[in-house]
């Protein structure tokens, strides 16, 4: 009778040790899937950080085409509009009336 408790026992220990092993995975998960997910959101950011300090390096300096590390920077002028862009994107359109 004294061994089958002990058996028991080491399922119970074991099967609970296997729900904290598994709670501890889906938790870190988590965590590194965040993680990753805010690196990812921080270097889109700084992306589109280092194309605007492009745009106004253009703008202020008059040139028509701006390129620094592999972003280019188109800047159309008109005596009533300007317009600056980027990776095919227009970035900004601005109209004097």
């Amino acid at each position: 009778m004294a061994t089958l408790k002990k058996r028991k026992l080491a399922g119970y220990i074991l099967l609970e040790s296997l729900v904290a092993l598994s709670i501890l995975v889906a938790i870190s998960s988590l965590v590194l899937t965040e993680i990753q997910n805010q690196r990812s959101y921080f270097a889109h950011k700084n992306h589109e950080q280092e194309v605007l300090q492009l745009a106004t390096m253009a703008v202020q300096t008059g040139q028509k085409e701006l390129a620094l590390n592999g972003i280019e920077v188109t800047v159309t002028q008109s005596p009533t509009e300007l317009s600056v862009q980027a990776d095919g994107k227009e970035l900004i359109h601005v109209r004097k009336n």
